[in-house]
């Protein structure tokens, strides 16, 4: 998978710092509540820590890999077929190496993106931020992502953000940036982008404000949708696959990570995709664990006012790679797409044939 690197984006359009004014409301209440409410990774008097975003782009470009994975096996076996033929019924000729060079191509450009997307699986190494908001002493923390470097960790002051929207050249779409600015020099030094494209960055900037600044009871939560997902500490990719269904709407009523109609039914189709963006879910370095942001907490663990489901027994299970029925969920799922695959190499064959 081709993980792309965060821009240092220069600022956009500003929509606001940190206590000036007064907190707008949500522009699109229901659905901001409820798309927020999901984004949600962790929540309580101390922290809030937000999942990383996979935005419409980066949907486009597993779904490109999911693609060439099913048309790379297709085109091997022709290949096979067509060089199977030549060789023994047809000779070499010119018109034999100009089909070696055309396929050999085909083969490299459909098995490039694929490849990428497995080795990710195996390296889990992320250029998407986790972004941690610490209520307690007022900071962000975050880690910046540097090609092959090790993720660099920071802790700035909250009011001393700027928060901007921008939008993606040549489309519609905005997203909320946050930036920290060297007064001394006016040079950008710090640049947060969220990159969810489905939201608001309006509600979203008015949503921080409010959980930064504002008690418990004013941040409007779904608890349909507001769940503990330890997704990073996790030795269960299939656990952390769930979660990515949960984040498209899939299904919310399956808390507890059991057996689901509509949840199984696309891990037999698309159980690619939910993986891969697991594995990002998995990889993305979790700033709250930093030693930092640890000897900044001060929440003892009780009584949580904001309103989220709790991590249940079986959830718990799965997150440990100890629940069963995750298992034979994910593992029929993707055996019934192999099948899928295998049999659409072999309707190939027959058509060949």
């Amino acid at each position: 998978m081709i993980l792309p690197i965060p821009q240092q984006l220069p600022i956009g359009k500003i929509i606001g710092r940190p206590y000036e004014g007064k907190i707008a409301d949500f522009n699109e209440q229901e659905y901001s509540v409820y798309r927020l409410s999901g984004l949600i990774h962790e929540i309580n008097p101390d922290y809030l820590l937000f999942h990383p975003s996979i935005n419409s782009i980066q949907n486009v470009s597993l779904l490109a890999s999911y693609a060439s994975a099913w048309l790379f096996g297709q085109s091997f076996f022709i290949a096979l077929v067509v060089f199977h033929d030549i060789i023994f019924y047809k000779g070499i000729d010119l018109l034999f190496l100009i089909g070696i060079a055309v396929q050999l191509l085909l083969l490299l450009m459909l098995g490039f993106a694929p490849f990428l997307t497995l080795k990710q699986f195996r390296t889990k190494q992320s250029r998407y931020y986790k972004i941690l908001l610490l209520k307690s002493t007022q900071q962000i923390a975050y880690y910046e992502h540097n090609k092959k470097q090790e993720p660099i960790f920071h802790l700035i002051d909250y009011k001393d953000i700027i928060a901007s929207v921008r939008g993606n050249e040549g489309t519609k779409f905005e997203s909320l940036n946050l930036h920290i600015v060297d007064k001394t020099t006016d040079e950008l030094i710090h640049s947060i982008k969220f990159d969810d494209h489905r939201l608001s960055p309006y509600d979203q900037w008015a949503f921080i404000r409010t959980y930064m600044e504002r008690p418990a009871d004013e941040l409007s939560l779904d608890i349909e949708y507001a769940q503990e997902c330890p997704t990073d500490m996790s030795t269960s990719l299939l656990a952390c696959a769930d979660i990515a269904q949960v984040s498209k709407d899939v299904y919310y009523s399956n808390a507890t990570h059991e057996i689901n109609l509509m949840g199984w039914s696309r891990a037999c189709i698309v159980s690619y995709l939910d993986l891969a963006e697991g594995n990002i879910y998995q990889s993305s370095a979790n700033p709250a664990l930093h030693s930092e942001v640890q000897r900044r907490l001060m929440w003892d663990g009780k009584d949580n006012p904001y309103n989220v489901l709790p991590v249940t027994a079986e959830r718990q299970a799965a997150f440990d790679n100890k629940n069963t029925k995750v298992k034979l969920k994910w593992y029929s799922g993707i055996a019934v797409n192999a099948t899928w695959f295998i049999g659409s190499i072999l309707y190939v064959m027959l058509v060949i044939a």
